[in-house]
């Protein structure tokens, strides 16, 4: 929990030095579990949503299978953000809508099982 607290406050300090926002380069190398990958895959992706530059490295058996990522776009719901796609991008009355949405993806999620090898 310490190290996950010193990561933010480097973050904080590093990222918006002088009250000016800065693109950083990051260079995640975790340990060679994947208890440690996982985790620090998802740090990987977050940080990338803030347009930074990461650098993630593991050695290659860790990193040849990687899983399959599968982008499915939400349909468009009435009251629902074009650009949401979590519930921490809305307002709580909106959570429904973000489910219906969800909801809507079911033929393509079976399509794709359907046709997966």
């Amino acid at each position: 929990m310490r190290e996950s607290q010193n990561f933010i406050e480097s973050y904080l300090h590093f990222a918006h030095k002088n009250g000016q926002r800065r693109k950083l380069h990051v260079a995640i190398f975790p340990g060679l579990a994947y208890g440690h990958i996982i985790p620090y895959l998802e740090l990987s992706k977050f940080l990338a949503q803030k347009d930074h530059k990461v650098s993630f490295i593991s050695t290659p058996k860790n990193i040849s299978s990687p899983p399959k990522f599968l982008e499915l776009p939400l349909p468009y719901i009435d009251g629902l953000p074009q650009t949401a796609e979590s519930t921490s991008e809305l307002w709580t009355h909106q959570v429904t809508n973000l489910k219906k949405a969800y909801d809507m993806l079911e033929p393509h999620l079976t399509q794709f099982l359907q046709n997966s090898d």
